[in-house]
């Protein structure tokens, strides 16, 4: 009865909505905060703040739990409709002010993700293959490279800040830890020595809440629909950079499904960039 494939479906709708309402208790108390820095001690002091961490993670692992058994394209439905419920929970809840082209952003993306769905298996999850740690390892570095750059680019100045807003780097520093952190879930997943499997799974906890703290920085000047939004397609591009290089996953798969996943993340590109120029306008007139 608990491994019914409708049990399953229902478990990663409610970790989907479990995920979006930790992501509005996190962007209220980040809100709150007077202080610019958002060192990580204030966020851990936040009862709301970790109230949202521990939502989204029973969110996560309801999804995780669903996915076992319903597969990766009825799982991509869900995600790509939660960006609706996102925008939708954050007129309600946050009282922001949705715009026509931040409307047709969300579309976008929705789009863009269910095209992506097209492309994955129909079935469950299959088991994992234990990857060489060589080319795990030369993964993790062009991540953790990657992760660097953005970092100084967030502390480059006003030129920079001009042409790549700090809230949109933040969430691209997020998506790139939690894609190393799902490395380390596949790792743990396929089955490692008791040695190893420790070191993956503190690897998994503490890359997953850098990303969480990242995001919240991205909360810190952006909307929160932006924030998740850009910060999810930089997971993806991670996921992809090192299924390629780590599990030497192709990085379209077949020429039909090819131009599919193409036009796929085509569309969540141009959705996310949509967000990123309205939520920054947004801030911007706020401010003045």
């Amino acid at each position: 009865m608990l491994a019914s494939p409708a049990l399953r479906y229902c478990a990663i709708v409610a970790g989907t909505i479990l995920w979006d309402a930790g992501a509005v208790l996190q962007k209220t108390a980040v809100d709150a905060m007077p202080d610019p820095r958002l060192k990580v001690g204030l966020l851990a002091s936040s009862p709301r703040w970790m109230a949202g961490l521990l939502v989204t993670g029973i969110g996560w692992g309801l999804y995780v739990f669903g996915l076992q058994a319903v597969g990766v394209a009825a799982a991509r439905a869900v995600t790509g409709g939660s960006y609706v419920v996102l925008a939708l929970f954050s007129v309600l809840f946050l009282r922001s002010r949705l715009r026509l082209p931040e409307w047709i952003a969300v579309t976008l993306v929705t789009a863009g993700i269910l095209l992506l769905g097209r492309t994955e298996p129909g079935g469950a999850v299959p088991g994992t293959a234990a990857p060489a740690a060589a080319r795990v390892w030369e993964g993790l570095g062009m991540i953790a490279v990657t992760c660097a750059a953005l970092l100084a680019l967030t502390r480059a100045g006003p030129r920079v800040s001009r042409l790549v807003p700090p809230f949109a780097l933040y969430a691209g520093l997020s998506g790139l830890l939690s894609s190393a952190g799902d490395m380390m879930v596949r790792l743990i997943l396929a089955g490692p020595a008791p040695v190893l499997f420790g070191a993956c799974a503190a690897g998994l906890i503490v890359l997953y809440l850098a990303g969480f703290y990242m995001l919240s920085r991205a909360y810190r000047s952006g909307t929160m629909v932006a924030g998740v939004v850009l910060s999810d397609f930089s997971a993806r591009l991670g996921a992809m950079a090192l299924g390629a290089v780590a599990l030497g996953e192709p990085l379209l798969g077949a020429v039909g499904s090819g131009y599919e996943r193409g036009a796929g993340f085509l569309l969540v590109l141009c959705g996310s960039l949509l967000l990123g120029r309205f939520s920054t306008s947004a801030r911007e007139v706020a401010r003045a």
